[in-house]
């Protein structure tokens, strides 16, 4: 079935409304999709909402939380050159990124034979203390 498919059935209400969230998640999947191919930007979030065990949410630490800023606003060429930029230990870096990606806020790209790069898979935190 293509997404003009299932919106008509949507908008028809022959589609049960338990899949809202579903038709809402293509739509904006579609939407961004006919975006890209008519203006070439990809214009797309995901909300992701998750909630961290107690020892998960202790690896947010200040420090923590600034390599995910600098990885965000930077352009950067290693673990070396982030840490670098940021004035610390690349060991410490490397151990605090090595923190974030457990989490699955950072991953790690290869470039060249021996740079490893991270990059932040997130662009907003928002914490909720219940």
């Amino acid at each position: 079935m293509t997404f003009d498919q299932f919106e008509e059935l949507f908008l028809q209400k022959k589609v049960d409304r338990r899949f809202i969230g579903v038709y809402s998640e293509w739509a904006g999947l579609v939407h961004a999709y006919r975006g890209y191919v008519e203006g070439g930007e990809l214009d797309y979030v995901v909300e992701e909402i998750r909630d961290l065990k107690s020892k998960e949410a202790a690896l947010l630490t200040p420090k923590r939380l600034e390599l995910l800023y600098s990885l965000a606003s930077l352009r950067l060429e290693s673990i070396n050159d982030l840490a670098q930029k940021t004035r610390r230990n690349v060991k410490n870096v490397y151990q605090d990124l090595k923190a974030l990606k457990s989490l699955g806020f950072v991953t790690f790209k290869k470039k060249g034979k021996r740079n490893i790069v991270p990059e932040t898979l997130v662009e907003e935190i928002t914490l909720l203390i219940r």
